[in-house]
């Protein structure tokens, strides 16, 4: 019996089923393009009249930072599931994120957020402050 379980773990890893080798797939044009569609730069410049433009909320470090805040509180930071954001004031939300990380109570949500800032350290909390202070 014990040959026999041998023999079926070594066939198990023969062939197409080796999952210690790398399996090579052809993507297609249409897959190729739509990863490249989802390839970002670390910002967008915009050329208009042969000056370079650049989209200054893009180029903030928290718009980045803030994909992760949005999903809760909007993309605009309009509200959701999470409170607005938008028009509260940098100090608001630099305050209200130091007091998340540090394990206050702030409001009836504050277990979620405890999470969220717990990682932040404080250049995290004012990238995040002066992006939403530009919504």
């Amino acid at each position: 019996m014990k040959y026999l379980m041998a023999i079926v773990i070594l066939l198990a890893g023969c062939g197409e089923n080796d999952a210690f080798v790398a399996k090579s797939m052809a993507l297609s044009p249409v897959q190729k393009q739509a990863v490249a569609d989802n390839i970002q730069p670390f910002h967008r410049v915009n050329t208009t009249e042969g000056f370079l433009v650049s989209d200054p909320i893009e180029m903030l470090p928290g718009y980045r930072k803030y994909a992760a805040c949005a999903a809760c509180h909007g993309q605009q930071g309009g509200g959701g599931i999470g409170p607005a954001l938008a028009g509260k004031g940098i100090d608001y939300i630099s305050d209200r994120l130091i007091a998340y990380r540090a394990g206050e109570t702030v409001g009836s949500q504050s277990n979620m957020m405890w999470a969220q800032a717990g990682g932040l350290t404080d250049m995290d909390i004012n990238e995040l402050a002066e992006y939403l202070d530009t919504l």
